[in-house]
């Protein structure tokens, strides 16, 4: 057996770690990124000002015209600025930072800032804004930012808009805010390696205020300045009613003192009821976590998430941040049952059934903001539906005032092109990066017996291959000096072509074991094949890999190169600390600690970035390394374009399955769009409970018995699976 030596063994909870994710990462300045801003405004350059202060080893502020980083010193404070009502500012002396400059002074209307933790991107129109830096480090440390509440405050009538970033060796979360007010319209784009996003919004700014002007409610038209051209938040305006929301406050509150809220969420499913002085107390389903609201909230900590809304440990502020999604949007319904679960993420219900924050609805619709995303609240982020834009390899970013340019192209032309013969004539295809199978080229003209030569742009590679799978042999090209001229090895036998940027991997992402990100109890050690493995893997044990990225909607083979010298284990996969269960692997005696194996499952996974974990539902194995491969790379080129139209479908019918209720006694119901599917069920030790067993959409299943606690349900439903955690009291 082996044995573990200095292994730290904290029993964290397995849903910790991606709290831990963020906190890797110091800031380091050797590293910078370009921020474009391009002026679609009506304000000339030189009346359009720019600041940029956020923390590196302490609170600085970056020279937009230099780009030099600055620490916060008070001997900053030089400017004068207005003095309303007496008010000389914290300095006493009227004397503001002298951090902005005019962007007609910054080179190529483009800023490089490096590596830095709450940085604001402050843009101001006409005038600067009035900042005052209390110092680098210590007590008082940080600015003084506006306060449009405060009618003394110098940046009264001073039109303004920021982007809010954090760039760290995670990568680049940013975006634009208008959870104080909206000012001027602003467009945010960020390129990444693969990615590309875009967020902001779509009209003119007098649109957006005439809009406002036609359609707000009357509780709301007092958050138009129409002197000043801005939209504030309710609650920084005296005039709006302080008592909105209390009515729904107030009757959720009483409901819930005899009966049980239940709800999904991004962070699992929670269920709770209204104790003593009004204390709303809930716990998580998956593993007994509390969560609290110390007290009933008033109309403005429930808009704004302060107060009772933004307190306590880390479980009580995920609760309250649901709650005040949940009542901003009012998207908790009185209506339902006593412990019938909720779905808080279904947007159909998002501003409905009035109260709710009309400002919020208004920013979100899709004709005023991109796809709906804006920030319009302090936990508008809850269901994704803030204009927060996340890549672990961020290149460049465009900040556009005045809105988004309708004609932003993120993929520029020409990146490999494919021809009949050589030199460059005949029929040919632009390919831009992406995966091609052959059924795809000749739908462009390209007929796979006949591709003679390909050119390639610098930055860009293209690799071609002649096995079904990616998998085989292949050929690539870097070089766009000439072109690559067929020497008999192409022709028929080539299946797909990969483009992809130079240094970038193809379709499966290979992750070394030892590459985590956090872990708890595991250690590497010399392994057989090469490099290393991580080895001493007991129950519990857990490690997670950041910012795996999953480009496409729908099924991925994950592959696992595994050893064990006793009975084998199991492996549970998992996105985001357990919010996305994957499913287990069992692991096999492979006759030794260095004898490799792989193990492999199919599974679901909506596209986009998350923190892909591995959990040891079972130990006693080793682990070399994951790959994480799209199941349509696997397919024959011959079959790929009918079958991802097939699958799709399928993906979309077995997402419909509809399981209650949860918790159950003695039978589960299972309802699906068509008749029949399949389930397996296991407990958290990956054992098979119930083998394979086919299920009637409508009718019961009798699972009484099971004993009492957790357990996972695979169902497999046309070649489709999805796996699901149930409870059994």
């Amino acid at each position: 057996m082996k044995i573990k030596y200095n292994k730290l063994k904290n029993i964290i909870t397995h849903l910790l770690y991606v709290g831990i994710l963020f906190l890797f990462g110091a800031i380091s300045q050797a590293q910078t990124l370009p921020y474009e801003i391009t002026n679609k405004s009506i304000y000339p350059d030189n009346e359009v000002f720019v600041a940029i202060v956020g923390i590196t080893d302490g609170h600085v502020w970056v020279d937009a015209v230099t780009g030099q980083v600055n620490r916060m010193d008070p001997s900053n404070n030089t400017v004068s600025g207005p003095i309303i009502d007496g008010n000389q500012g914290p300095g006493g002396n009227g004397k503001y930072a002298n951090c902005f400059r005019r962007l007609s002074d910054i080179p190529n209307k483009t800023i490089n800032i490096p590596k830095i933790a709450g940085c604001r991107i402050m843009i101001s129109f006409k005038s600067q804004l009035y900042l005052y830096f209390f110092g680098h480090s210590g007590d008082p440390s940080g600015y003084a930012a506006p306060n449009l509440a405060n009618p003394t405050d110098p940046n009264q009538g001073i039109k303004f808009e920021l982007v809010e970033l954090t760039f760290n060796d995670i990568g680049l979360w940013c975006n634009t805010s208008r959870v104080d007010s909206y000012q001027y319209p602003i467009g945010l784009e960020i390129w990444g390696d693969n990615f590309y996003k875009k967020v902001g919004e779509l009209k003119a700014h007098e649109d957006i205020i005439s809009q406002w002007q036609a359609t707000a409610p009357n509780e709301f038209k007092s958050l138009l300045n129409t002197e000043e051209g801005s939209i504030h938040f309710p609650t920084k305006v005296e005039t709006f009613p302080k008592n909105f929301m209390d009515g729904y406050i107030n009757a959720i509150w009483s409901k819930y003192t005899n009966q049980e809220l239940a709800f999904t969420s991004d962070a699992g499913t929670w269920r709770g009821s209204v104790q003593g002085g009004n204390q709303f107390v809930f716990t998580r389903d998956s593993d007994g976590q509390i969560g609290r609201i110390p007290g009933k909230p008033t109309t403005i900590q429930a808009m704004e998430g302060s107060g009772v809304m933004a307190s306590g440990e880390q479980w009580d502020k995920v609760v309250q941040s649901q709650m005040v999604a949940a009542i901003t949007r009012h998207a908790l319904d009185l209506n339902v049952p006593s412990g019938v679960l909720q779905d808080f993420g279904d947007t159909s219900k998002y501003y409905q059934t009035w109260p709710y924050n009309w400002y919020s609805k208004f920013f979100h619709q899709t004709d005023i903001s991109f796809e709906s995303q804006t920030y319009t609240f302090a936990y508008d982020d809850v269901y994704n539906q803030s204009a927060t834009i996340h890549t672990p390899n961020p290149q460049n970013i465009k900040i556009t005032l005045g809105g988004l340019e309708g004609g932003s192209n993120p993929n520029p032309t020409g990146h490999v092109t494919l021809y009949l013969d050589c030199p460059f004539a005949g029929n040919s295809a632009a390919l831009y990066e992406g995966s091609y199978t052959m059924a795809q080229l000749n739908a462009l003209g390209i007929p796979n017996d006949q591709v003679s030569s390909l050119r390639v742009e610098s930055g860009y590679k293209a690799t071609l291959y002649w096995d079904d799978n990616f998998g085989g042999d292949s050929l690539e090209k870097t070089s766009d000096d000439d072109c690559l001229t067929n020497d008999g090895n192409w022709n028929d036998k080539m299946t797909s072509i990969i483009v992809s940027k130079t240094g970038s991997s193809g379709p499966s992402q290979l992750i070394e074991a030892e590459n985590y990100t956090s872990m708890s109890g595991v250690e590497p050690e010399d392994c057989s094949e090469g490099g290393q493995n991580v080895g001493y893997i007991d129950t519990g044990d857990w490690m997670a890999y950041a910012n795996i990225n999953f480009p496409t909607s729908g099924n991925y083979l994950i592959e696992y190169r595994v050893a064990s010298e006793v009975g084998g284990g199991t492996l549970s996969a998992d996105l985001n600390a357990g919010t996305t269960v994957l499913g287990q692997v069992n692991i096999p005696n492979t006759g030794g600690w260095q004898n490799w194996t792989t193990r492999s499952h199919t599974v679901n996974i909506n596209a986009g970035t998350y923190a892909f974990g591995l959990f040891a539902a079972s130990g006693g194995w080793n682990i070399n390394w994951i790959k994480i491969t799209s199941a349509s790379s696997l397919k024959s080129a011959k079959t790929i374009l009918a079958n991802n139209t097939d699958i799709n479908e399928k993906v979309k019918q077995i997402s419909k399955a509809k399981l209650y209720p949860n918790p159950f006694k003695n039978s589960l119901q299972f309802n699906f769009e068509e008749k029949n599917a399949k389930i397996t069920v296991f407990n958290t030790l990956g054992q098979t409970m119930l083998s394979s067993k086919m299920i009637e959409s409508g009718k019961p299943v009798d699972l009484s018995s099971l004993n009492k606690g957790l357990y996972l349900i695979r169902i497999e439903k046309n070649g489709v699976t999805e796996t699901v955690r149930v409870i059994k009291k």
